[in-house]
């Protein structure tokens, strides 16, 4: 059963209204933001996005909580409004997390700081140097989240990088983390971010698809970008699977 329908519909209208286009990378990770901001979040609590290309999953959700953010094409900095990072240039949304997880313990203030990665976002080198920063000062109040969808642009991880959830989780453990993988499309799955280790590096591998509940929109990497709003019939057949 799907969960999460009517923040799926939101994200394709406000896309529809709005001429944007990142469809599949939102509806892969709307689950696992829903359900970090409804069950896991303390006020100590900090969550940013890095994959900017998501960011309709973020505004949506952020609605849920009585938050107005600007629905803009990637995440724009807004601190007022629950956007703690301004993404779509890869990478930099892990880098903010490790300084405000850092400055955290160094101040001796509570509350860990949740980091949302794509899989195809982890090639990049800036994830890498955090990940070794992190590891060299132990910052283990920064928790990643990578959304394994198996997808990148406008073909798969596996074609592109030879990596799939495998490669990536050996990579972490060798930077001296505890990793995790689950279903990041059932409650049953995300209740497993909670299992998370005290005092360890954690990085959770949330198993996703891409366009996950629009079958025109899984795993199809043509349509890393759909401009619905040139195309209004799409959108009607988008939300025909969403009632």
């Amino acid at each position: 059963m799907m969960i999460n329908k009517s923040l799926r519909r939101r994200i394709i209208e406000k896309g529809f209204e709005k001429k944007h286009g990142h469809y599949g990378s939102s509806m892969s990770c709307v689950d696992a933001i829903k359900y970090i901001y409804d069950e896991i979040l303390t006020d100590d609590d900090i969550f940013i996005m890095s994959k900017g290309h998501g960011a309709p999953a973020l505004h949506a959700v952020l609605e849920t909580k009585g938050i107005k953010p600007k629905w803009t094409i990637h995440l724009e900095f807004d601190e007022e409004h629950g956007i703690m990072a301004t993404g779509g240039s890869l990478g930099q949304g892990l880098s903010v997390a490790l300084g405000r997880a850092y400055a955290k313990k160094l101040q001796g203030k509570k509350g860990n700081v949740y980091c949302m990665l794509g899989d195809g976002e982890m090639q990049e080198g800036m994830i890498w140097e955090s990940f070794n920063i992190a590891k060299r000062f132990n910052v283990n109040n920064l928790i990643v989240l990578i959304d394994y969808n198996k997808y990148q642009a406008i073909s798969s991880i596996k074609k592109i990088m030879k990596e799939d959830d495998k490669t990536i989780k050996n990579k972490l453990k060798a930077f001296g983390y505890n990793v995790i993988t689950t279903d990041g499309h059932t409650i049953k799955g995300l209740k497993k971010i909670k299992k998370i280790k005290e005092n360890k590096l954690n990085a959770i591998i949330l198993n996703t698809q891409k366009g996950k509940g629009i079958p025109f929109l899984e795993k199809n990497p043509s349509h890393h970008v759909l401009y619905m709003h040139e195309r209004p019939e799409v959108m009607k057949e988008a939300l025909e699977y969403l009632k």
